[in-house]
Order: C-alpha cells, then sequence, then structure tokens
C-alpha cells in the first residue's frame, strides 16, 4: 500500500508527491553507506535569516538550484534547527557562498544555537536589497530567496524558495565540504 503526503505549500495550486511503499525496514550496510555518502561533493554554505528584530546564520552543505524559470534553489535544515521556524516566520532568507580560506566562518556558525546562540555577531553582514534577509559581505556571493514551500524529509525539513536576487561580493573558488576537513555523518 502506497502512502500519500502533501506538501506545504506557501502560494500557488496544491502540490502532493507519493510515498514509496512502507515495508519492514532492510538492512543497510552502515559503512559503505557512509563511506558512498562523503563522496557527494558539496560546498559549504551559510544560510542568513532576519525574524522579528533578530539575525541568525548557521552553516548548510545540503544545498541546489531546482529550477530555471523562475529560479528556485532547496536547502534540507535540521528539524531541530533554530533557523527552521525564523524562515517559515520571515518568509525570506538568503543563500551565501562561502570562499575556500572561510572555514573559520563556516565552523562558528556551524556550532548549535544552543551553545551559541548570537552565531553572527562579529560576522560582517547587510541587509539583501528585497527581503531584508542579511547576507555576508565577505563571502563569494548570495542569493536572496523568497520562501515558497517546506517538505519532510525525516531528521531534516527540505525548504524551498524563489531567488528574488543575487549579488557577487567577489571573485574566488568556494569553500567545500571536503576541503574543510569538516564532516557531517549520514
Amino acid at each position: 500500500m502506497s502512502g500519500r503526503a502533501a506538501l506545504s505549500r506557501h502560494g500557488g495550486g496544491p502540490a502532493t508527491f507519493f510515498s514509496t511503499p512502507h515495508h519492514a525496514k532492510a538492512t543497510v550496510n552502515e559503512s559503505a553507506k557512509k563511506t558512498v555518502l562523503r563522496q557527494f561533493p558539496y560546498g559549504l554554505y551559510v544560510i542568513t535569516v532576519m525574524s522579528e528584530g533578530e539575525d541568525h546564520g548557521m552553516t548548510a552543505n545540503w544545498v541546489m538550484q531546482t529550477a530555471f524559470s523562475p529560479p528556485m534553489v532547496v536547502v534540507a535544515i535540521e528539524n531541530e534547527s533554530k533557523s527552521l521556524p525564523m524562515m517559515r516566520d520571515a518568509r525570506a532568507f538568503a543563500i551565501n557562498v562561502l570562499a575556500a580560506g572561510q572555514r573559520d566562518v563556516a565552523a562558528k556558525l556551524g556550532k548549535s544555537s544552543r551553545n551559541v546562540p548570537h552565531k553572527l555577531r562579529g560576522v560582517p553582514t547587510r541587509p539583501a536589497p528585497v527581503t531584508g534577509a542579511p547576507v555576508l559581505s565577505e563571502g563569494l556571493g548570495w542569493v536572496e530567496c523568497r520562501f515558497v514551500a517546506t517538505m519532510p524529509s525525516g531528521d531534516h525539513t527540505l525548504v524551498l524558495g524563489e531567488v528574488v536576487e543575487a549579488g557577487v561580493e567577489r571573485e574566488g573558488k568556494p569553500l567545500t565540504l571536503a576541503e574543510s576537513g569538516m564532516k557531517y555523518a549520514g
């Protein structure tokens, strides 16, 4: 029997997807899974948001473009993240591309908000032109997004955004997860 779940959508018509049939959980070779998933190439990005006068930033690596017209992106956010409710409330966010030499920024913004509540303090930002979401002034560039929809994805939530503006701060090579030496276990 296949299940049916609704995509949480904000604007536009209804959207649905069909889940796979529910079977007893198969045993997965955990070592092989981690090895293979860690071979996927990932960038390191900073997701920024401003909600009710509070700015916030977090490091993310599960980010991708999903459409050309209109330009759309998706980011996977941990369900317990401080960013997720802020993004829902603000209805906007930004994705910032870090430069190869910005491992320290990725590490700082990758810390738990429970331990470091004001992670953007000391990181140069300015308001994006359309939504006011903070963007990093010293990254390679950014896309400013209007929050479109969410979809549950296990211990993460996929956040779909429509790109409403973009900016290039400087030339350079983007920071990758592999280059940073960081690991995001899977």
